[in-house]
């Protein structure tokens, strides 16, 4: 299961279809239609990824902590929101994160009109759980969601079991520190899409 978030600085609908589809009657002296019946016997779990949304990073957007509910959270500028996995059989699930452009150090990035690119921190951890979870890079895009952790179903997501968050940062000597992002006139995209897979 596949779908996509766009970052600002900037995810997406999911859409699932049936292989057949039935067929309704014209208006006549005779109308036909056909319909399918699917005896569908198969037990293999199924995953889905819903509740993605936009992300918006701007000059005004204040430091928001990388890790929610940890001790000591290391603050950055970025926003962060939830959305929910999915898996039928109430096994693990694994995520694959990639951007559609990375720069440098193997972050993702997001691309202005004039070319200019930005970095960004892209990372994730279970709703109340800090400790599972991590930032993602084009050389390690996976991350297993445990057994449990994941919905049962859509009507069990409530708000989302998973946190995202994209932070703008700046790198010094000392390794990564959150900026803000530059007051430059510059609007920055970047997709992200997220593929499930169950365990």
């Amino acid at each position: 299961m596949e779908t996509q978030n766009r970052i600002l600085v900037a995810c997406g609908g999911l859409m699932l279809t049936s292989a057949f589809a039935a067929t309704q009657g014209t208006l006549g002296a005779t109308s036909q239609g056909s319909f399918t019946n699917t005896f569908n016997g198969t037990t293999a779990p199924q995953v889905q990824i819903l509740g993605l949304s936009d992300s918006i990073v701007t000059p005004a957007t204040g430091e928001i902590p990388q890790r929610e509910g940890a001790a000591n959270p290391q603050s950055l500028y970025g926003s962060a929101d939830y959305f929910c996995v999915v898996n039928t059989g109430g096994g693990a699930v694994t995520l694959n994160v990639t951007a559609d452009q990375y720069g440098a150090g193997q972050m993702p990035a997001a691309t202005a009109a004039g070319g200019s690119v930005l970095t960004y921190v892209l990372s994730m951890h279970i709703v109340g759980n800090h400790t599972v979870g991590r930032s993602f890079t084009s050389a390690d895009p996976g991350w297993t969601i445990p057994a449990g952790a994941a919905a049962t179903s859509a009507a069990a997501c409530g708000s989302g079991n998973v946190r995202k968050a994209a932070f703008h940062h700046a790198i010094d000597g000392a390794g990564l520190k959150g900026a803000p992002l530059p007051a430059n006139g510059n609007v920055y995209i970047g997709t992200v899409t997220i593929t499930a897979t169950p365990e």
